[in-house]
């Protein structure tokens, strides 16, 4: 449960929409010329993609409740403990998606593929 209760004070105070797999597919491209290779990783960016906007919105949606959550003074410990036993579910189940797509993509470049795609990516900073 910490770790959704982190997780969310962290995005709450800090945001967490600004992360996105966009500038990938572009450094895909230019680093493999494996049309088939690159379609299978731009469709798991874009699901990567997909996930990180619905995690940001849960986020947000449960930022919102948990606000509204403690304006009732009779809020009771054991509502707080499930709102966030079930947020940390959610959160757990975007960990797993998300370290599958990252595992899928891996598996469709090589060592220096993924080092050379990251090197151009840190380049357009």
């Amino acid at each position: 449960m910490i770790i959704a209760i982190i997780t969310t004070v962290v995005f709450l105070i800090y945001g967490g929409g600004g992360f996105s797999f966009g500038g990938f597919n572009d450094a895909v491209e230019e680093v493999i010329k494996d049309k088939s290779r690159i379609k299978q990783i731009s469709v798991i960016t874009e699901e990567a993609d997909k996930e990180l906007k619905a995690l940001n919105q849960n986020i947000e949606t449960n930022s919102k409740e948990l606000a509204k959550m403690n304006r009732n003074y009779n809020l009771t410990r054991q509502e707080i403990e499930n709102f966030f036993e079930l947020d940390e579910i959610r959160h757990k189940a975007f960990q797993e998606t998300f370290i599958a797509l990252r595992f899928q993509a891996k598996k469709l470049m090589s060592q220096e593929e993924w080092e050379a795609m990251y090197a151009k990516i840190d380049n357009r900073k």
